[in-house]
């Protein structure tokens, strides 16, 4: 015995090195030679079966697999039994089971191998060769601590067995190209979206200018500082509230026939969008991107599109498709973990509550349960649970989570909750039909709920996808810019008022209301009025680029869309085929289920499912006219007698039937809700596209008429200003003239006066023949020979007065050239001040560009 048991563990170490090494045709030669020295031996068979298995999963020949790994179930199922309570062989034989995709063969060796009490397993040491990626801990030197590290191992085995039955459950490999399909679409909108913005911003202008372009544009407004600055203070300041509202209200006759900058195309678009906007009350307008049909409403042209270009589905097809899971049933709650424990607990003492109080609604009990659940602390859990609730949010805002979805998933909790909490929280209510159990989930199951949603629905039916794409269409729609408004200011739709923006308060004011907006634009119209504005030819050219870059643009989405809708159409299609389907097995179960009533309330002979399954085929056959429900119907039970006899097979054939069709439609709803989501997200761009404002061209037709209007003004109004500005300065100049001349006038006449006076006593002097010092002698000591008496002047001694009448006469002129001296300064002085005024202007201006360059 010590001789054989010697050369068994020989050979099975030779197998473990083949193993390794990954010679598996040695290792193979190896075990099979030992399995024949040994047939009643565990270790030989469970060696042999992991070989064989391991040879399974690397090759590529499905026959040759399925045939290595029936072969390692054998062998494995003998290891099993000669040593029952090997936890380790239980575990090769789950491992085996999963990967001959019997899942729930799986998950029950999985169970029974936790489940050993007591277990007594030499074989633990081969565990790292049985489970790859299991690293052993040089510390589980005792049996237990490796025993209790296999049944960690068995768990997450367990887990992912469950996990792998749900994927297969829901797992559809036709619509693999479905999905190709759906994204290829996707891509093809986002670049069509692209070159929509593209023209767009060159039209509307709405691009992220760069730095130096920036500054180009800002210096091409304040080069015209001088005529801006001009004019806002002409309307701030010289304008009266009578003239803002007549220059406001333009006179549509007026603008057509005194625009010199309007040619006749930019007439004939002119007179077009007046005329709409008179008959529709609206600048804006749609059209059909098939047939070039306006409509004043965007809904009005899809429903055209979609009645006339497109089709609609029959009421069947529409009835197919899914409703969508309400937000409310996932905010039910603290999304946290639950200390299963104390939760148990709780649930018990409240349950004896219940049962003591037996009138209590039961709606108030379950409110009361759900809001003193106790939770913990377990980061990673809490993690986790976010995460699900994250993607979860995902869903529901995208529209794309169905009731299938819903149940689908709360029956994957539950599977995983199964024999891991105690059965009073598992038999809760709210655990079965409320998101409320994900709570108790630990981490390995929490992970594998998580990667069920990423992968079943995030991945393969696209969401995640179509997720980013929506939110990158906000995105868009955050940084749209709004228009400038134009409305007609009367009921006889003869003036239009500019308004600074849609969104402005005043565009939501009555008529009456905006005649007086005139000291409401103290500060933007002038701003608005000489910024921007390119030439109208430049305008108009781009328009009609823009216009027909749209209708092509909008002939693709389309097409785009046209694809979406057969996609759709097939889908609801194909799950109208798998409900008709789903429908044939539950009532072919319904007839065996009638049957187990019958055995239960009557004694006697129970009918077989098989014979009934025949009788029901017979009747079928009897019909005069097989209808396609009947059709499939005896396809059905044509098979069903073909893989089973007894009863429970037919009863488990039945079950796994009616969830396959369940899984189905679980994949079916994703892609319909993604299609049907994709297509709203293709109408919403197809809308954007076929859609046009007249504003976006008469606003600017209006903005150069008006502008050069008040430029006239300004020019008008700084000439009169000038003018009275000299004129005031005149007239200063005059009346300090007037009182100068006023002045000299005086001192002249006392001059002339003292001058006469002089040439009296110098007359004298000549007539008595002395000096003026004899003369003056004379007066003092004698007395005039005539005292008292006048004595007449003779002409000839005293002379004429021509001398004083020059000195006036030069005098006088003097003080004229002194006058227009004074004034010719003056002159000189405002020319001075004005060129001072426009230095300091243009010092400004300079220095604001500069600040420009500079930033």
């Amino acid at each position: 015995m010590a001789s054989s048991s010697s050369s068994l563990y020989d050979e099975s170490g030779r197998v473990v090195e083949f193993l390794a090494a990954n010679n598996f045709i040695m290792a193979l030669e190896v075990a099979k030679s030992l399995v024949s020295g040994h047939p009643d031996s565990a270790l030989a068979n469970a060696l042999t079966a992991l070989t064989l298995m391991k040879i399974s999963l690397r090759d590529s020949n499905v026959v040759r697999r399925r045939e290595y790994i029936a072969s390692a179930l054998d062998f494995s199922k003998t290891a099993l039994a000669l040593s029952p309570k090997s936890i380790a062989f239980g575990f090769l034989n789950a491992k085996i089971h999963l990967a001959n995709a019997h899942d729930d063969a799986a998950i029950q060796e999985c169970e029974s191998a936790m489940s050993i009490e007591d277990p007594r397993d030499p074989w633990l040491d081969y565990l790292g060769i049985i489970n790859e990626g299991y690293d052993s801990d040089p510390q589980e030197s005792s049996k237990e601590s490796r025993i209790e590290r296999v049944r960690t191992e068995l768990r997450k085995l367990l887990v992912k067995a469950k996990r792998y039955k749900f994927k297969r459950l829901v797992e559809d490999h036709s619509l693999a190209e479905i999905n190709k399909e759906f994204q290829a679409l996707q891509d093809r909108k986002e670049e069509i979206q692209t070159r929509f913005d593209r023209e767009r911003q060159s039209f509307e202008k709405m691009e992220m200018p760069s730095p130096s372009t920036s500054t180009r544009k800002l210096k091409k407004v304040l080069s015209n500082v001088d005529m801006i600055t001009r004019a806002r203070d002409y309307w701030n300041n010289g304008m009266s509230l009578e003239a803002k509202k007549d220059f406001l209200s333009v006179r549509i006759e007026k603008f057509f026939h005194k625009n010199k900058s309007m040619g006749v195309k930019a007439k004939e678009m002119l007179a077009e969008a007046v005329e709409y906007a008179k008959e529709t009350k609206s600048w804006k307008f749609s059209t059909c991107c098939c047939c070039g049909q306006r409509f004043s409403d965007e809904e009005l042209n899809l429903e055209h599109i979609k009645s006339t270009h497109l089709g609609t589905f029959s009421e069947e097809l529409q009835s197919v498709v899914p409703k969508i899971v309400p937000a409310s049933e996932i905010e039910i709650g603290d999304w946290r973990p639950v200390n299963v424990v104390a939760a148990a607990k709780l649930i018990e003492d409240l349950s004896r509550n219940d049962s003591a109080n037996k009138g209590q609604d039961e709606g108030k009990s379950q409110d009361l349960k759900l809001k003193n659940l106790p939770h913990c602390n377990d980061i990673n859990r809490g993690m986790l649970i976010k995460s699900i609730w994250i993607l979860l949010q995902l869903f529901i805002e995208i529209e794309c989570f169905a009731p299938s979805h819903f149940y689908m998933l709360l029956d994957l909790i539950l599977e995983m909750l199964k024999n891991q909490i105690p059965e009073t929280l598992l038999n809760q209510s709210w655990m079965k039909t409320t998101l409320v159990s994900v709570w108790f989930l630990d981490e390995p199951e929490l992970e594998s709920v998580q990667e069920f949603l990423i992968e079943e629905l995030g991945i393969s039916c696209g969401l995640q996808g179509l997720y980013t794409s929506f939110h990158r269409d906000k995105a868009r729609r955050d940084l749209t810019i709004t228009h400038e408004s134009i409305v007609f200011r009367d009921d006889a739709l003869s003036h239009l008022i500019p308004l600074l923006d849609e969104t402005s308060e005043l565009a939501s004011r009555s008529v009456d209301d905006i005649k007086n907006v005139g000291q409401e634009y103290r500060d933007n119209i002038v701003q608005w009025l000489f910024t921007g504005g390119e030439p109208i030819g430049e305008k108009l050219k781009e328009w009609e680029k823009y216009r027909e870059a749209s209708k092509s643009l909008g002939t693709e989405l389309f097409k785009i869309i046209e694809s979406e809708f057969h996609r759709l159409q097939n889908m609801c299609e194909r799950k109208c085929k798998y409900l008709r389907h789903e429908k044939l097995w539950l009532d072919m179960e319904g007839i065996c289920l009638e049957e187990d009533k019958r055995r239960k309330e009557i004694s006697g002979y129970p009918q077989s499912y098989r014979s009934l399954l025949l009788k029901r085929q017979k009747d079928i056959e009897k019909e005069k006219s097989i209808e396609e429900m009947g059709s499939m119907e005896l396809d059905i039970i044509e098979s069903v007698l073909k893989k089973a006899q007894a009863d429970n097979d037919i009863k488990i054939l039945f079950q796994m039937h009616i969830h396959q069709m369940g899984g189905k439609c679980f994949k079916s709803d994703a892609t319909i809700l993604a299609t049907n989501a994709a297509m709203q997200q293709t109408w919403n761009k197809l809308t954007m596209v076929t859609s046009y404002d007249y504003r976006s061209i008469v606003v600017p037709l209006l903005k150069t008429f008006m502008r050069a209007q008040l430029q006239d003004m300004v020019d008008k109004y700084a000439t009169e200003k000038s003018n009275a500005e000299i004129e005031v300065l005149l007239s200063e100049l005059n009346l300090n003239a007037k009182n100068n001349t006023g002045r000299e006038g005086v001192d002249a006449r006392q001059g002339q006066g003292k001058s006469k006076n002089k040439k009296k006593k110098k007359d004298h002097r000549k007539a008595t023949g002395g000096s003026e010092d004899q003369q003056g002698n004379v007066e003092q000591t004698s007395v005039p020979a005539a005292h008292g008496k006048d004595h007449a002047l003779n002409p000839e001694i005293v002379g004429p007065v021509t001398t004083d009448e020059l000195e006036q006469e030069e005098r006088e002129l003097t003080r004229k050239a002194e006058e227009e001296c004074r004034v010719e300064e003056h002159r000189r002085m405002l020319a001075r001040h004005l060129e001072y005024q426009r230095q300091i202007e243009n010092e400004a201006k300079q220095k604001r560009l500069a600040e420009i360059d500079k930033a």
